[in-house]
């Protein structure tokens, strides 16, 4: 039996990142197997179901679509110092490996806009979060934007790896991988924007989507894995 160029690869990579279905996997051997093993093929698709019940039932997440996924590990009892605020307290922890938003921190604790006022000697109430891996559809973005200021207050590049992502904190590192060709980068979400109305997930810097093998194309589906470091 022999596969189609690459297709062996593409199934390794695809197993272990636990993405591909059944009925994928088995259109990837439609017409990249030689006549004559019929046979063959029924046990290769035994043996594929067998390891995809498998692997499902290890996996700890699944790869989910648009929008804010995470899951709440712990609490975290936090004293208010002097000169703090939601945003140098999401910072401060981010150092410590806690990715929150100033956004969570105001809503967690029902504090009154726009000033929010933090006495210090009080408790604030956070969360440790463990974000999760999102299987998305991806654009990407660069001419009108270059040289404009991002979320992060930094200047975009659009020769740069960085993205834009809806929900997932400012600052935070992410493997960002095109399951089509198996393609993967390492990036920082830096910024922010609307693309979520067309039913994208996030949205990548030229630079980026040249190295995943989709700049021509537009758009392609991703798997993006949040890195809990810098």
């Amino acid at each position: 039996m022999a596969f189609a160029e690459g297709t062996a690869e593409k199934l390794s990579k695809g197993l272990a990142a636990g993405f591909f279905t059944a009925s994928t996997l088995l259109s990837a051997f439609t017409g990249s197997t030689d006549s004559g093993h019929g046979a063959d093929i029924d046990d290769l698709v035994h043996e594929i179901t067998n390891v995809i019940s498998a692997v499902e039932e290890q996996r700890s997440y699944s790869p989910k679509g648009l929008g804010e996924h995470y899951r709440v590990t712990g609490e975290i009892q936090y004293t208010i110092r002097e000169g703090d605020t939601v945003y140098s307290i999401a910072r401060n922890m981010k150092r410590d490996g806690v990715w929150i938003k100033p956004q969570q921190i105001i809503a967690w604790n029902n504090l009154t806009p726009p000033y929010y006022y933090l006495t210090p000697g009080l408790k604030l109430t956070l969360y440790n979060l463990e974000w999760e891996p999102q299987l998305v559809e991806a654009s990407w973005y660069g001419p009108g934007f270059h040289g404009k200021k991002m979320a992060n207050s930094q200047i975009f590049d659009e020769n740069s790896l960085v993205a834009a992502h809806m929900h997932l904190p400012l600052g935070m590192k992410v493997r960002v991988t095109n399951v089509e060709n198996g393609a993967s980068v390492e990036l920082s979400i830096a910024d922010r924007g609307d693309f979520e109305k067309y039913e994208r997930g996030i949205d990548l810097s030229k630079e980026a989507a040249r190295v995943l093998g989709y700049y021509k194309a537009g758009t392609a589906k991703v798997l993006i894995e949040p890195l809990s470091s810098f």
